[in-house]
């Protein structure tokens, strides 16, 4: 049973603040790369006073009083008004600063799937996964543990169409997430 669960569209996924633009992503360089004003573009989200995040040859990392933090902990660094929404942004928010990795994510908001989106790619003839019987709109809810949790589908075209499920669950006192990535349908 999911507990407290909120329904998204897609475009709730977006970034919502026009702010600095991020710096674009160079491969293999060894250019130190500061990615703080990628959360500064969602309305919920923030860095925690004295956090920075940076990227460097294909490194994401975070500073803090005057330590270095690993990847795995940079999400500690992001504050939120823990609101269904601010989940949901910092689940999109972890991807985007995931492009910057060696171990990208290859989710883009864009990508992101709702029912919405559904009618129109059918509509155009580029939906061909037939009828489906469940709804592909991103959820926030509390899993059996209460830990919150955001699961959305993304759409992706590039050679093989597949449907990738994307499954967030935070911790209970921070934005610290852990994410499973599987594929939940392809077409040939």
């Amino acid at each position: 049973m999911l507990r407290n669960k909120t329904v998204f569209t897609r475009e709730a996924a977006r970034k919502n603040i026009t702010a600095k633009s991020p710096p674009a992503y160079m491969k293999g360089s060894c250019l130190v790369s500061e990615l703080s004003s990628i959360v500064d573009q969602y309305s919920q989200l923030r860095l925690r006073a004295g956090w920075k995040i940076f990227s460097r040859d294909g490194e994401v990392y975070g500073e803090a009083e005057g330590r270095t933090i690993p990847e795995a902990e940079i999400m500690e660094g992001i504050m939120g008004d823990e609101s269904p929404l601010s989940y949901l942004q910092a689940a999109v928010c972890y991807h985007h600063l995931m492009e910057y990795s060696n171990r990208k994510t290859d989710v883009i908001s864009t990508a992101i799937l709702d029912d919405s989106y559904i009618c129109q790619l059918d509509l155009f003839g580029h939906w061909r996964f037939g009828k489906l019987e469940r709804s592909f709109n991103p959820i926030f809810f509390y899993d059996s543990l209460l830990h919150p949790a955001v699961i959305f589908f993304t759409y992706h075209q590039e050679g093989l169409e597949v449907i990738q499920k994307h499954v967030h669950r935070f911790a209970y006192v921070s934005y610290t997430l852990k994410t499973l990535q599987r594929t939940w349908a392809t077409v040939s």
